[in-house]
């Protein structure tokens, strides 16, 4: 014998040869019930118990299995409030008010309502409910069951036709299995059945509390029984473990029960429920008995063994029958409410989840609103950088206009007062004058651009003669180098419509680089028609060429292919970046092909006819 306490494992402290089973058998079970159908396993058979979860709302979130085979609806179409529409529409409101309390504590309840069966017709079903959080002032979720309460009063009648039957069948042995069970009261057992279910549905919550539910409900269902005790196996299946004791109010402070072990493993190993026998003695119960925690649906999960110290006679086969139905019923409870737990735990994890992705969400909207904010002060520090340098080059070229214009003066009327080294020196001022000039047409041209100030002058022009005078403008340099230039026109039509003005300036950007880049060989400027009122103007050289790692970033502002103080070839970089403006304004392309050493193609798309709004807001965009 050994003394049982909560949390301890059993120990046999018979021999080898006393233990039917090795551990092997004990710790690994086959997942099947015992082999003699009973009268009360027919009876639970033929009473479905449908276990359902729903909101406070009385949103369907979890139905078992039974939900199917009951109505022949798919769990899937009844979860939500799909399950209404096999409630009797009088019923369904009624069902629905017992899900959504009113103020004050969640109470368990119980409604009977008409349920439509599989074959179509409505029957009554007894619906219990008790609240998942039965500590929280709110109801958060209820767990229940639906019974049919028309095989119950159906099953009832069977039971005392079938009593006969079973006492001609009793069985002296001491060891009574499914096949040799002795009388039962139907009545009696079935209100003990009734009682035992019921104190089961109010605690699906929480395993431990519904352990001892089990335990405490067995002692008070079954009479003569004095103590019940549950055992489950261990996390690692080297034996059970006791996890619950019911009845130890029957005994003295220091007592606890006791039984065989050899019974509870046995009970175990073949599911069969085991009957035992003694003569009373010190802390030797005088009759005991154990029967397997399983069901077809949940396989065995445990023991649940009753005994008696004093009485031999007051643990009989009926009691073994109905302990075997408690056992049943208890692995339906257990499985449902491990569900329920790890549907909790699930939950848990998917609100940490949540949680963490609110938070992620959040802190994507504040990067965001970081964003955003940065992205407005760069657009007001744009906006003042070419405020500022439209500023400067106004007011830069009012003194550098009188330079150059004192300088045209000198060199026209004065020229023979001057020496020849004079002469040198205010042409190089003149000269270098001019290259200012320029410089700043380019940054208060490319200030207005950015600012949205630059509005095209729409007119009508002959492309030919502009792309000729432009070509004649750089003849003279093209000339000095010993570079060739040469100008191929291919238009039936050439009249457009566009800024004359500022198509002269990309024309002249892109040839002077040309001319500027170019030490020999040629230079061609080609322009033609495309399809849908198109036309390409191409500036093609033998010059320098660009690199690969330049190519991209040649229409980029203040970029050039040398940045250092000593290049050879003068400039801001700001031609291309202006010239790329410029035709977009005037919803056209400008493209660049290059290689080095070898040359370079530009070439610029637009329409034959600019629309003066489209350009204008185009203008603003920049």
């Amino acid at each position: 014998m050994t003394h049982y306490h909560a949390n301890n494992s059993f120990r046999s402290d018979f021999s080898d040869a006393e233990i039917l089973y090795k551990v092997s058998e004990i710790t690994a079970p086959q997942h099947l019930v015992c082999d003699g159908e009973t009268l009360n396993d027919r009876l639970w058979s033929a009473i479905p118990h449908i276990v359902w979860k729903a909101n406070a709302s009385g949103w369907a979130t979890y139905l078992g299995e039974r939900w199917e085979e009951y109505t022949g609806v798919p769990v899937a179409a009844a979860l939500g409030f799909g399950y209404l529409a096999q409630v009797h529409p009088e019923d369904c409101a009624r069902l629905l008010a017992r899900s959504r309390p009113d103020a004050g504590p969640p109470q368990s309840y119980e409604i009977q309502f008409r349920l439509r069966a599989q074959e179509g017709t409505y029957r009554w079903n007894l619906a219990r409910g008790s609240p998942a959080n039965p500590d929280s002032h709110d109801v958060l979720e209820w767990v229940g069951t639906y019974t049919d309460m028309e095989a119950i009063a159906q099953t009832q009648g069977s039971l005392a036709a079938e009593a006969e039957i079973w006492r001609r069948q009793a069985c002296p042995e001491v060891n009574f299995t499914g096949k040799n069970l002795g009388k039962i009261d139907a009545g009696s057992d079935l209100q003990a059945i009734e009682r035992f279910t019921n104190l089961l549905s109010q605690r699906n919550g929480n395993l431990c509390e519904l352990l001892q539910a089990i335990a405490d409900a067995t002692v008070e269902a079954i009479a003569g029984a004095e103590f019940c005790l549950v055992a489950l196996p261990e996390c690692d299946s080297s034996g059970l473990k006791l996890s619950a004791v019911g009845g130890a109010a029957n005994f003295s402070a220091g007592r606890t029960p006791q039984i065989q072990d050899k019974l509870l493993l046995k009970a175990f190993a073949t599911g069969e429920s085991q009957l035992w026998r003694s003569e009373s003695g010190p802390g030797v119960p005088a009759a005991a008995c154990a029967a397997a925690i399983e069901s077809r649906e949940t396989g065995r999960l445990g023991v649940l063994a009753i005994g008696n110290v004093q009485d031999r006679t007051a643990i009989d086969s009926g009691s073994v029958q109905l302990l075997a139905v408690m056992g049943r019923q208890a692995a339906i409870a257990i499985n449902s409410t491990r569900a329920i737990e790890k549907l909790k735990k699930q939950e848990q994890l998917l609100d940490l989840q949540n949680e963490l992705l609110i938070r992620q969400q959040e802190e994507l909207e504040n990067q965001g609103r970081r964003i955003q904010q940065q992205k407005l002060q760069l657009l007001e520090a744009a906006k003042l950088k070419s405020q500022f340098l439209a500023t400067m080059s106004h007011e830069l070229l009012t003194p550098m206009n009188a330079i150059i214009g004192f300088s045209q003066l000198l060199l026209r009327q004065h020229k023979q007062l001057l020496s020849a080294q004079q002469i040198d020196m205010v042409g190089r001022i003149l000269n270098n004058g001019k290259n200012l000039l320029v410089l700043l047409d380019d940054i208060l041209d490319l200030s207005k651009i950015e600012s949205g100030r630059t509005e095209l002058e729409i007119e009508e022009f002959d492309l030919a003669h502009l792309v000729m005078d432009v070509a004649l403008e750089f003849g003279n340099q093209a000339t000095e180098k010993n570079v060739a230039m040469s100008v191929c026109v291919g238009l039936q039509d050439r009249c457009i419509v566009n800024d004359k003005l500022r198509l002269r300036q990309v024309l002249v950007n892109l040839i002077s680089n040309a001319v500027k880049f170019t030490h020999q060989g040629c230079i061609c400027i080609e322009v033609g028609e495309l399809e849908g009122d198109r036309l390409i103007i191409t500036v093609r050289d033998t010059g320098i060429g660009i690199s690969e790692t330049d190519l991209p970033h040649i229409f980029d502002k203040f970029h050039q292919a040398d940045q250092s103080t000593t290049r050879p070839y003068p400039g801001t970089g700001l031609g291309l970046a202006i010239s790329a403006s410029l035709v977009k304004m005037m919803n056209g392309t400008i493209t660049v092909e290059s290689q080095l050493e070898k040359g370079s193609r530009f070439a610029i798309e637009i329409p034959r006819k600019i629309n003066p709004k489209k350009s204008i807001a185009d203008c603003k965009h920049f």
